[in-house]
């Protein structure tokens, strides 16, 4: 490291995300490993030279990252290049990782030893709110991080039932860190980070929400997890990003098995699809929760971990299905 606290390589890969064209997977085919922090710039230069970038846009990039990075840093937000030992490591294997991540809070919860994420519709139905929070509790009760979006409905639930459980929770953000999105949830972001969880973007501060980008950080929220569990969905809601990402990924995949009296709903058609197609595992109840909250410890524990105890979940008191 220089004496300067940001790395040759995130300047480097900011700077290049900031020229038109590029994005994150240009940034990265040039930036392809960790970049000496000494002539950091001429080995930049020559690199992306060959990729037809041009040197003066680069250059004149290169100051503007660098200065945007260290007003990152004293605004209490951290970022971790691709190439970073901070990075998350679940992020580092799927096919589009950010080229840089930003967290506003604690990072232990990205490098949680189970992940599980809790999705759905903005707008659930009475059945998925009860769902959704006391999903997210009970899991968060047995040591998993819980990963969303903070948007409203499922997401804001299942954060809230992470932190009823005093769990540890991750909320992707689809814009830069400097605000919250929707402004509803700005005190839940913050008892987020109390309780020991963080904000995570792709974007640097500064940038405001884009309809692209909430269907882009849900790769990320499946990314960042071990399994994501559907509480609900319709058929071409924008959950059905993060369930895509998700296959993709080859993360477990779980959703919310609706009592009959609820399969109407159209909020619920996307998961009866899901258990129609057997992608998804059903879950209808605690006993189905258990079952494969425990399935996704056996695939995610290694000889090294030590034997996790079994989950000991009443499926009426604790999920109240």
């Amino acid at each position: 490291m220089a004496s300067s606290p940001v790395s040759s390589t995130s300047v480097a890969l900011v700077a290049l995300m900031k020229l038109k064209g590029l994005g994150r997977r240009g940034a990265l085919r040039i930036v392809y490993g960790p970049v000496p922090d000494r002539d950091a710039k001429d080995v930049v230069v020559d690199r992306a030279a060959r990729a037809k970038v041009s040197e003066s846009a680069l250059l004149e990039a290169w100051d503007r990252a660098q200065d945007e990075l260290e007003k990152t840093l004293n605004s209490d937000t951290k970022f971790f290049s691709f190439h970073d030992e901070g990075y998350p490591q679940r992020l580092r294997n799927i096919p589009d990782p950010p080229a840089v991540l930003y967290v506003r809070g604690a990072v232990a919860g990205l490098h949680a030893t189970k992940c599980l994420a809790v999705v759905g519709t903005r707008e659930p139905t009475p059945y998925g709110e009860a769902v959704a929070r006391k999903s997210a509790a009970a899991a968060a009760s047995e040591g998993f991080t819980i990963v969303s979006g903070l948007a409203h409905g499922c997401d804001t639930l299942g954060h809230e039932g992470c932190l009823d459980a005093h769990g540890v929770g991750v909320a992707v953000m689809a814009h830069g860190l400097d605000k919250v999105y929707p402004a509803a949830n700005r005190g839940l972001a913050t008892r987020l980070i109390e309780n020991g969880g963080c904000l995570v973007s792709e974007y640097p501060l500064g940038v405001t929400p884009m309809r692209t980008a909430f269907a882009e950080r849900d790769r990320i929220q499946s990314g960042l997890s071990d399994a994501v569990l559907v509480v609900e969905t319709d058929v071409k809601g924008g959950t059905m990003h993060t369930v895509r990402f998700c296959r993709e990924q080859k993360r477990a995949l779980a959703c919310i098995d609706h009592p009959d009296k609820w399969k109407h709903e159209d909020k619920t058609k996307g998961n009866q699809m899901m258990i129609a197609q057997h992608w998804a595992r059903a879950i209808s109840d605690g006993v189905a929760l258990t079952q494969f909250l425990l399935h996704v410890q056996q695939v995610e524990r290694s000889p090294a971990k030590r034997p996790e105890r079994a989950l000991d979940i009443d499926p009426q008191t604790r999920l109240g299905f």
